[in-house]
């Protein structure tokens, strides 16, 4: 007669050696990862460039390679048009339903975080979502992708009112958590140095008409203008300031916003626009990793010009790989969460080497860049925000 001790012996070895099938999203034979996303709506583009073009750019590669473990990755996407509501609804699907083992690189301050509290329940990972709300910072299931909002303020208000000594600030942002989470880095850090916003003026979401808000920001005299919006009106902003000759501002384009597609909205009056940079140009960069990456285009996607948005869901793909990679054959989300906490100076050959502490954060860098003849110039080195 077996023992109670060697029945529950012969328990723990049987369950060790079951396959991780047991996991959600993952099978013998593939590994189901998806995200709830902008395919419509004011970020239309960039919800297609850093998924379908970005981050399935990068598992083509690892599947024709023969995948992660011999598991082929496998993406599913909804459309939540930047609404918080339609991104909840459908990030319940792909988890209730569709059974994904992850959620990769959603997009947007309000829709991600309007998912956050039902993530961390459930204990699914949120991997690399690409947008700037401190709210994500040392949560046990997320690996924030996107410079957070106050990394990219210590960073610009460092260079503006540090190096460059410029003294009156201002700032056209969304009212949502997107704008607001900058709002709050910038009063932080220019209080720094001794300054604070000589104005502030705020757009609903979707609202595109900012000549109202320009023309207050205008009297009061900045020295800088921080445009904190999504692409509409952002574009809206600078061709009103052309409009009336408001030429005495430097118009500073936050993380997300600096993207030479998005300001070429704005056509000429984009001329001039300064910001902070968080990626690489993807055109013309040497760096290895960006030249792997225009080659990796070239032969899956060659009607798709490489941009800002494509190479973050690409690098996405490739952390999600790297951690799954290291979980080895018995992938689970934990696993995968160890896996990437143990990332240290991991060299992509796209931005400097990759570090992830407690914070859980992938990128805490950007560098300064200003639009000429419709392309940017980079003006500094990479900067540092610890």
């Amino acid at each position: 007669m077996i023992s109670r001790a060697s029945l529950l012996l012969l328990l723990a070895v049987t369950l060790s050696a079951l396959p991780a099938a047991a996991q959600p999203g993952v099978s013998d034979t593939e590994i189901v990862i998806g995200s709830s996303n902008s395919f419509s709506g004011p970020l239309a583009f960039t919800g297609e460039q850093i998924t379908k073009f970005g981050v399935d750019l990068y598992f083509r590669v690892v599947n024709d390679a023969g995948g992660i473990h011999g598991r082929k990755v496998r993406t599913v996407y909804y459309d939540d048009g930047y609404r918080p509501q339609d991104a909840v609804a459908n990030t319940k699907k792909l988890v209730e339903q569709d059974k994904v083992f992850a959620i990769i690189i959603p997009q947007g301050s309000p829709p991600v975080v309007a998912t956050l509290e039902y993530l961390e329940e459930n204990k699914v990972p949120l991997l690399f979502p690409y947008q700037s709300s401190p709210v994500t910072r040392g949560k046990r299931y997320v690996l924030q992708g996107m410079t957070l909002s106050d990394r990219s303020s210590k960073m610009m208000i460092d260079y503006l009112a540090g190096q460059r000594k410029l003294k009156k600030f201002a700032a056209l942002y969304q009212d949502d958590e997107y704008g607001k989470s900058f709002l709050t880095a910038f009063e932080k850090d220019l209080a720094r140095f001794g300054l604070k916003l000589v104005a502030a003026e705020s757009v609903k979401r979707g609202v595109t008409d900012v000549s109202a808000q320009v023309a207050k920001l205008q009297a009061a005299k900045p020295e800088v203008t921080f445009l904190v919006l999504v692409p509409g009106p952002g574009a809206q902003a600078l061709k009103e300031r052309q409009k009336i000759g408001w030429t005495d501002t430097l118009m500073v384009s936050t993380g997300p916003l600096t993207d030479e597609r998005y300001l070429s909205l704005a056509a000429e009056a984009a001329e001039g626009v300064e910001g902070l940079s968080l990626w690489p140009d993807p055109l013309t960069s040497d760096l290895p990793g960006v030249k792997l990456y225009r080659e990796h285009m070239q032969r899956y996607f060659p009607k798709n010009e490489p941009n800002r948005y494509s190479i973050a869901g690409y690098f996405a793909g490739m952390l999600f790989a790297e951690g799954a990679k290291r979980a080895g054959r018995n992938l689970t989300r934990e696993s995968l969460i160890a896996s990437l906490e143990s990332v240290k100076g991991f060299e992509s050959g796209i931005l400097p080497p990759i570090t992830i502490g407690p914070d859980h954060e992938t990128q805490k860098q950007g560098f300064w860049v200003r639009v000429e003849k419709g392309r940017f110039k980079q003006l500094t080195d990479w900067l540092k925000s610890e």
